[in-house]
């Protein structure tokens, strides 16, 4: 084998490392009831704590409206049965009462982990007038080496009946 080909070798060999790491399968998404379920409905599953109401991406611009999306993460290493990752939002500007503008949030969140499997859910409730400005909403969750989800929702103005 030449030097060449051992070098390209060793480097295909490295970037399939590189890619190693925490894996996320969307579980379900949409718009969830405001209202957490009983707790024994809740230790039913990843999704129990609250119900899908309904699977979508469109979120109406009404006040109570909880939406976002729950995601199966694999690979992960955690200590002492839990693992920190980051989650940025990113949304439509805007205005504050106090006048300041705001166009998402970054925070470290921990999950437990059990084996090498965690579940994330993540989302918004809309709670106040100011947060009704149609848009896209993007959630990215990731750890210090890359981002494994990504979701996005669209607010829109509620349909007339």
């Amino acid at each position: 084998m030449t030097r060449h080909a051992i070098l390209t070798a060793l480097l295909m060999l490295s970037a399939g490392f590189a890619q190693a790491g925490p894996k996320a399968k969307i579980l379900d998404y949409g718009i969830f009831s405001t209202e957490p379920v009983p707790a024994e409905q809740a230790k039913a599953g990843p999704l129990g704590r609250y119900a899908l109401i309904k699977r979508t991406r469109k979120v109406p611009l009404q006040l109570g409206v909880r939406f976002g999306f729950c995601a199966e993460i694999t690979g992960v290493e955690g200590f002492d049965g839990k693992a920190t990752f980051t989650e940025i939002v990113r949304h439509p500007v805007l205005t504050l009462p106090n006048g300041t503008e705001a166009a998402g949030w970054n925070v470290p969140r921990m999950v437990t982990v059990d084996g090498d499997r965690a579940v994330w859910c993540g989302g918004h409730l809309f709670r106040e007038p100011h947060e009704l400005v149609p848009g896209k909403w993007r959630f990215t969750v990731g750890d210090a080496d890359r981002d494994f989800i990504v979701e996005e929702f669209e607010a829109v103005a509620p349909a007339v009946r």
